[in-house]
């Protein structure tokens, strides 16, 4: 029974406080006086339960780093992970015996377990929701090898190369007494026919056919200085239509995002889907097939590469997939741009990832009409939508970059920008808190890319600046 005085309760709460504080800090009760080794064990108590969570904290908070990449850092995130399980291991491990040690276990056996609930549970939880969004995204990230480009264009043999190659191909030849003929490539596009009229011995008209392959074409040359675009970095952003009801991948969206390292000023460039005439590098495999230019629409070559077994062998490298080499060569070599790095998401992926941010609002300029439903979307479209500001979840913002019935492909294009600026200005630090789990499932299901955690999270941000884009067009 407690004593008149309430001195027994006096040591109750005292006891309770000494085991809040243990919970705080482990191990400060032993700090004090006592032997060495007693100190020692209280030292390393204090470090691994409480110090090394804390400084994986601070470097969060005042490292300098942009939040989006210290949640998408694999690395950042197996040390939280493991700085907050070793807060709770310690906490536990001495928590446990002091409470059972007590003199009044029942009471002090309720205060630890309420300890453990309000401070060995979150970080239990946070431990293990790292551990998920590190095994999430792990595949995001797949960086070239040593840095290098996905497509160096200063590397690909110039036409005066070709020449000087062929002279010097002639030179041996004649030196070694044959005769040098010109090859005819072979090409799905039918030669021209020239027919030259002549009077025979007789006096009467013939005509004689000859056949004579066209040239093939050049390297394209942009006229541009390379010193001036030396600190200029192409970024290809590509959006394939994989999702629930299609089989493969097309790259629908297809931009290129060029950012001047040196003054943080960026162009954005959208290229149509149904574009015809990517040329390949000389010497490359789809070259070999399409050596007078891509025949079918820009979009198909990732799915062409893709389900060829010869293609997916010769464009395979690193982890990146051999349908993007191929799109960053067609893209990259018809433009004479180096292509430094890529990004890939795909439509479902598109549709979760707006979900899991919590929607967006779109200004629409005028009524537009909206597309089918894709086969799983969680809302059935509105005929149309319109004009004014739209709060769109995934299956409508898909539908608005779809959507091809009132304008062309250069206005699909034109929203394709236009939504991808406004899904960067508007997901906030919250936005993506509240909802981690499924933010990092979204990304790590649909989005591979060969940028950094940092230079994926400067990407979004440049995209969703106000003044940083200074040209947003589309070819």
């Amino acid at each position: 029974m407690p004593s008149a005085d309430g001195s027994d309760d006096a040591v109750g709460r005292s006891g309770a406080l000494a085991l809040a504080l243990d919970a705080v800090v482990p191990g400060w009760s032993w700090w004090p006086g006592g032997p060495a080794t007693r100190r020692a064990a209280a030292a390393a108590l204090v470090a691994v339960g409480t110090a090394f969570p804390v400084g994986v904290g601070l470097y969060a908070v005042l490292g300098g780093r942009n939040w989006v990449a210290l949640s998408l850092d694999a690395d950042f995130l197996l040390w939280l992970s493991i700085a907050l399980a070793a807060a709770v291991v310690v906490r536990l491990a001495w928590l446990a015996p002091r409470v059972w040690s007590r003199r009044d276990r029942r009471r002090d056996l309720v205060a630890g377990v309420a300890i453990v609930l309000v401070v060995a549970v979150p970080l239990s939880v946070g431990a293990v929701g790292a551990l998920r969004a590190r095994a999430a995204i792990a595949p995001v990230f797949t960086e070239t090898a040593e840095g290098a480009p996905l497509f160096d264009v200063d590397a690909t043999p110039s036409d005066d190369d070709d020449a000087a190659d062929d002279d010097a191909a002639d030179d041996a030849a004649a030196d070694d007494g044959v005769t040098v003929g010109t090859s005819t490539p072979t090409s799905t596009t039918e030669p021209d026919r020239i027919g030259e009229a002549s009077l025979d011995a007789g006096g009467a008209r013939t005509t004689t056919t000859t056949t004579d392959a066209p040239s093939l074409p050049g390297q394209p040359r942009s006229g541009v200085d390379p010193a001036v675009v030396a600190d200029v970095q192409n970024i290809l952003i590509l959006g394939g239509d994989a999702g629930p009801g299609r089989a493969g991948l097309r790259t629908d969206v297809i931009m290129l995002l060029s950012v001047d390292t040196a003054s943080g000023r960026a162009g954005l460039v959208s290229m149509p889907r149904d574009m015809k005439g990517l040329l390949f590098p000389v010497g490359t495999p789809l070259e070999a097939r399409y050596p007078y230019g891509f025949t079918k629409l820009a979009n198909a070559v990732y799915p062409i590469v893709s389900s060829d077994r010869t293609l997916r062998d010769a464009y395979t490298a690193e982890d990146i997939r051999p349908g993007v080499y191929a799109m960053a060569q067609a893209v990259g070599y018809s433009l004479d741009v180096t292509i430094h790095d890529y990004v890939l998401i795909d439509m479902q992926g598109f549709v979760d990832l707006i979900d899991a941010v919590g929607g967006v609002t779109v200004d629409v300029s005028k009524q537009l009409p909206m597309p089918g439903n894709i086969p799983g979307g969680d809302v059935v479209y509105p005929d149309t939508i319109g004009p004014g500001r739209v709060e769109m979840n995934g299956t409508v913002a898909l539908g608005y970059v779809r959507s091809r019935y009132a304008d062309s492909d250069f206005q699909r294009t034109a929203r394709q920008r236009k939504l991808v600026a406004a899904l960067a200005q508007q997901v906030s630090f919250t936005d993506v808190l509240a909802r981690f789990g499924e933010v990092t499932s979204a990304i790590g299901g649909t989005l591979r890319t060969s940028l950094t955690p940092d230079e994926l999270a400067e990407t979004l941000a440049l995209i969703g600046g106000e003044t940083a884009i200074v040209e947003s067009v589309g070819l």
